[in-house]
C-alpha cells in the first residue's frame, strides 16, 4: 500500500524509526532526516510511505529548502531492495517537484554510501556535512564580552538578509520573505549579536521537543577572526540551558575547519556524516523512464 501524507503521525514516526534502524544495521549510515518537519503539516503531501503487510518498507520525503532545488531522503528496507521501490516513490513525487518548478534534486546519503554507482548515473557530489551534538549541563563562561544580544523582530528582516548575503556564499541570495516565515514560526528564534550599536552577526535556534538545533550562525566578514563567533555560540548554548534544553545539535560542512574547531571547543561532538549528491530533474526523469535507477540501495 502506498500512502501520501502532509505530515507523519506518531505511529508513522515510530514505523520510520524502525525502518531507519533496519537500514542502519546493514548500511552503517542513513540519509539526513528532519523529524520536526516530518511532524509538521506542510502545504503539500511531501511524504510517501510504502507498506507491505502493515510494515513500512520504503519511505521518501521531499524538503523544499531552496528556490529551485529540493532535498530528498529515500529509504528502502534491505530485504526489499532491487525491486524498484525507490523508483516507484520517486516517480510518485516527480509531478510535485515539476509543479514547484524544481530544477535539481539533492539526495542525502550516509557517508561514502552508494558513491560507486551515483557518479556513473550522472549524480554530482556536492558536499559532506558533520552532524554534531552537545549534551551537557555545563554553561560556557564568557569573560568581558563587548557584545550584546537581542532577539530579532520583523523589522530586522532586511538586516538579516544583509548579514546572510555577506557572510555566506549562496547560489540564491536570502530574501525578506524567508526571514518573515522563520519569525512567524513560534518554534524558531533568531538572535542578533551587537557591537556598540551595530548588529554584526546572527544565529538561529529551532526549539524542538527535547532539543534545540542551531543553524545559520554568521558574523559579518569585517568582524570575523576576533572571537565574536565564539561569543555568539556561547550565548546560544547558555540560552538553551536556561530553557532547560540540554541536547543541542548543528550541522557543519566537513571542509569548514574553522567552524568545526569552534564547535569542538564548545563541547560539540561528531555524531554522524552525511554526503549530498545533486542531479537535475530532467536527468532523474530519464533514468527512471529507462529503468536505470532500480538498484534501490537507498
Amino acid at each position: 500500500m502506498l500512502l501520501r501524507t502532509y505530515q507523519l503521525t506518531e505511529m508513522q514516526m515510530d514505523a520510520l524509526t524502525d525502518l531507519k534502524n533496519r537500514c542502519k544495521a546493514i548500511d552503517g549510515g542513513l540519509p539526513s532526516f528532519y523529524p520536526h518537519i516530518l511532524r509538521q503539516k506542510r502545504e503539500t503531501a511531501n511524504n510517501i510511505l510504502y507498506y507491505v503487510d502493515n510494515r513500512l518498507i520504503a519511505f521518501l520525503s521531499a524538503y523544499f529548502f531552496y528556490e529551485d532545488a529540493c532535498e530528498v531522503s529515500v529509504l528502502v528496507d534491505p530485504d526489499s531492495r532491487r525491486q524498484g521501490l525507490a523508483s516507484k516513490l520517486l516517480f510518485n513525487i516527480l509531478p510535485l517537484l515539476q509543479s514547484k518548478k524544481m530544477k535539481r534534486l539533492i539526495f542525502s546519503m550516509g557517508h561514502k554510501f552508494n558513491e560507486s554507482w551515483l557518479g556513473p548515473l550522472g549524480f554530482n557530489y556536492q558536499q559532506s556535512d558533520y552532524h554534531m551534538q552537545r549534551q551537557s549541563y555545563e554553561p560556557i563562561l564568557v569573560n568581558h564580552s563587548t557584545l550584546s544580544f537581542r532577539k530579532a523582530v520583523f523589522d530586522d528582516a532586511g538586516l538579516l538578509c544583509e548579514i546572510d548575503n555577506s557572510a555566506f556564499k549562496m547560489d540564491v541570495p536570502s530574501n525578506i520573505e524567508r526571514f518573515t516565515q522563520i519569525m512567524n514560526d513560534p518554534n524558531y528564534s533568531i538572535y542578533l549579536a551587537i557591537k556598540g550599536e551595530q548588529p554584526i552577526g546572527k544565529a538561529h535556534i529551532h526549539w524542538q521537543n527535547d532539543k534545540a538545533t542551531f543553524s545559520d550562525i554568521a558574523i559579518l566578514p569585517e568582524f570575523q577572526g576576533q572571537g565574536f563567533g565564539s561569543t555568539l555560540l556561547a550565548y546560544c548554548i547558555n540560552k538553551a540551558l536556561m530553557q532547560e534544553v540540554y541536547k543541542l545539535t548543528l550541522d557543519v560542512e566537513t571542509t569548514n575547519q574553522n567552524a568545526l574547531n569552534l564547535y569542538l571547543r564548545h563541547d560539540f561532538k561528531i555524531a554522524s556524516v552525511f554526503d549530498y549528491w545533486v542531479i537535475n530533474i530532467e536527468k532523474i526523469q530519464t533514468l527512471l523512464e529507462r529503468g536505470h535507477f532500480s538498484d534501490d540501495s537507498c
